[in-house]
């Protein structure tokens, strides 16, 4: 089964920090590191995390993604916290994926 199906944790804490610890582990690998400028957003938003396949971007860095990002409008039903981490998808989040994936098409043409 999973990590967490036989494991008791001494504190509410300590469970929290392992939740981040197997949710972090994930994101750097299943996830591609990116600022603001490379998803078409303000560069004060940050670094996110974006996974193009299934199109959703992860933040450890809510505040600034909703307020600079815009990303305060989207929809709750298409956001989840899990521990610190915060995924979005919706149409906001293909839009940034989008303006993405043609930036690195640009990349790869400049070659």
């Amino acid at each position: 089964m999973g990590y967490f199906t036989d494991t008791e944790f001494d504190s509410p804490l300590d469970m929290l920090d392992a939740i981040n610890e197997v949710v972090e582990r994930n994101i750097h690998a299943n996830f591609e590191i990116a600022n603001g400028n490379d998803v078409g957003l303000d560069m004060r938003v940050g670094r996110l995390y974006i996974n193009v396949q299934d199109r959703v971007i992860a933040s450890n860095n809510q505040r600034s993604l909703e307020y600079y990002g815009g990303f305060e409008y989207i929809d709750k039903d298409m956001v989840t916290t899990v521990g610190d981490w915060t995924f979005y998808q919706g149409d906001r989040v293909d839009d940034c994926i989008d303006a993405y994936e043609d930036k690195e098409e640009e990349l790869e043409e400049a070659e």
